[in-house]
């Protein structure tokens, strides 16, 4: 539309846009099969590190910086699962727990058993890995694979947060897992089914349907009657 504004002489020129600090958006998703494939395929620690994100929405720079002190691998206080702490990120809502599934959970206790290192990823000389590094290891990956473009590392967690939206998540719910700035960004992952949409109305008429209770009728205040007696008074 700028460009045919520019066109028709309303703009002298095509303004550059700058995306906002936030979520970077990438609309690529995986199937099942092909991610998958990618796992069988993905050399270490490229594969445990998209499997990490894959099952918990994380950042790629969260999964970086992930210590073993921020892994909980045993349920507390009768949860299901174990969760690892996100302890900084881009803005305050960045700072939250996720629960870990059980394959997530065997693969970091099993890195956590061999690393020595304070880091769940971390290099020969114990340093965190670049991104540049596992990009290049998925960009390899993702060619022999035949798959497009678009698909980045990104789109692990993009993936990751789709599934949440199609499994009926709110989008509340998948702000916090997400660590979303805001919840104008989580939305963008909510697609309601016809069927899920049909079963609100259920959960709606079930709801309409209850009886309902009539408050409790409070007695009135029971007042004391005051007898006033006069003595007869001889004057």
């Amino acid at each position: 539309m700028l460009r045919l504004a520019q066109e028709w002489k309303l703009l002298d020129r095509v303004p550059r846009i700058r995306l906002l600090k936030g979520e970077r958006i990438s609309d690529f998703v995986l199937d099942r099969q092909t991610q998958s494939r990618y796992l069988e395929f993905a050399p270490q620690p490229l594969k445990d590190i998209a499997l990490l994100i894959l099952e918990t929405g994380l950042r790629i720079g969260e999964a970086l910086m992930l210590q073993s002190r921020d892994v909980r691998l045993e349920a507390l206080r009768g949860a299901r699962f174990g969760y690892l702490r996100v302890v900084a990120g881009k803005s305050k809502n960045a700072c939250r727990n996720i629960p870990l599934t059980d394959r997530v959970a065997d693969m970091l206790r099993r890195r956590m058993k061999l690393n020595d290192s304070n880091l769940i990823f971390s290099s020969r000389e114990g340093k965190p890995y670049l991104v540049t590094s596992l990009n290049h290891l998925h960009q390899k990956i993702r060619e022999s694979m035949r798959l497009p473009a678009d698909f980045v590392i990104h789109s692990l967690r993009h993936t990751m947060l789709t599934r949440l939206g199609e499994s009926g998540v709110d989008a509340f719910t998948i702000m916090r897992i997400a660590g979303h700035s805001s919840i104008t960004v989580s939305p963008r992952y909510v697609h309601p089914s016809p069927e899920a949409v049909e079963r609100a109305f259920v959960r709606l008429q079930e709801l309409e349907s209850l009886p309902i209770r009539e408050p409790k009728q409070l007695l009135p205040a029971t007042i004391p009657a005051t007898v006033e007696t006069r003595e007869d008074v001889t004057h």
